[in-house]
Formats: structure tokens, sequence, C-alpha cells
């Protein structure tokens, strides 16, 4: 998932999202999801073999790095670590652990709801997303934190989960920052 702050507050969000080839088809009668559909779309792209190819993320992320300027890479280390590692270590990205509890999920979680809300969200109309947007529910703890919850929601919510990952990155990542005086000088009160 990429996203592209922009200088009014919203987010243009690149998504992508991948499905084994070999065993796509049956995926989509198992679950009723049109992934062959969407992979005909350029919604999503097939990877070799009947699991996950990780090699060819690999490979896409680094082709996504030339395109673009990454800045950072949040991952979660609980799945991710070896892709993080080569992505780091041998092709040079910045990889940057981002857990999936309160502590990490809660603001921008709340953030994504906000710029939701506000319509300041740009993603195309992704039919992918948008589906993963529909079933998706959040938990709450007792301090009012909240993030999303994938025992409860009703299908698969991991580019939802990428989208707050990507925007708690551009939230809280070390790069400089505009400042608000570049546009409008002191205020005196």
């Amino acid at each position: 998932m990429l996203v592209f702050p922009n200088d009014d507050g919203s987010y243009d969000v690149l998504p992508f999202f991948w499905c084994p080839r070999d065993n796509a088809h049956q995926r989509e009668r198992r679950d009723r999801v049109p992934y062959l559909t969407w992979a005909r779309q350029g919604l999503i792209e097939l990877t070799p073999g009947n699991s996950i190819d990780y090699r060819h993320i690999r490979r896409r992320v680094n082709e996504l790095g030339e395109k673009y300027r990454i800045v950072d890479i949040g991952y979660d280390p609980y799945n991710a670590s070896h892709l993080a590692t080569e992505l780091g270590e041998e092709d040079g990205l910045e990889l940057v652990q981002f857990r999936q509890g309160y502590l990490s999920m809660n603001e921008p979680t709340k953030e994504l709801e906000r710029l939701v809300i506000n319509g300041q969200i740009n993603h195309g109309g992704h039919a992918v997303l948008r589906w993963m947007a529909g079933n998706v529910t959040v938990k709450m703890d007792p301090a009012g934190n909240i993030k999303p919850d994938k025992q409860r929601s009703s299908e698969k919510i991991d580019g939802v989960v990428a989208l707050i990952m990507a925007i708690g990155r551009a939230m809280f990542s070390d790069r400089p920052q505009r400042s608000v005086y570049e546009s409008r000088g002191v205020l005196i009160i």
C-alpha cells in the first residue's frame, strides 16, 4: 500500500494485492470473492504457484521503489521478518516495525476514520480496497483505543490494515515535515 500525503491533509492511495495463481479459482469458489475478475481488471496480481510467492512481491516492491520515492515501509514483524530482512539489508529499503497492537494502531486507525468521514482518502474507487473496508470491524480496549479486529471482521481486511499502517508511518515518520509557517506566517495573539 503506497500513500501520498497531500498539502490539504488528504492522502492519495495506491493499493497492491496479491493472490496465488494456481489456486485463485478454488479460492474464488470457496470464498465467493471475484479474485479472477479483479486479476483481469488489474486490481490483484497473481503470483506463481499455490501460495504467495514472496520473491515476486519483493521484485514488485523494488520496482515500485524505482518508480516512487519510498520513504519507508512499515511491516508487522510477526510474519514478515524474512521479507523485511531481504528488502532492508539486501535491497537497501528503509523498513520500520509496525506492530498490530493498540499502541501502534490506535492513532492511525482514528486518523483513517477521520479521513474517510471527511472524504480525504483518494483511492480511485479501488474495488478490492472498498470490499475490504466493508468487512472491517474494530475493537476497543478499556481506555478507548481502537484497532481493526481480524477475528470479528466478516472477510479479509489486510488491505485496510496495510492502509492504517501506511498512514501511521506517514503521520509519525522522522522525515522533515513542512512547517505551517511556510504557507501562512507567524500568528500573534
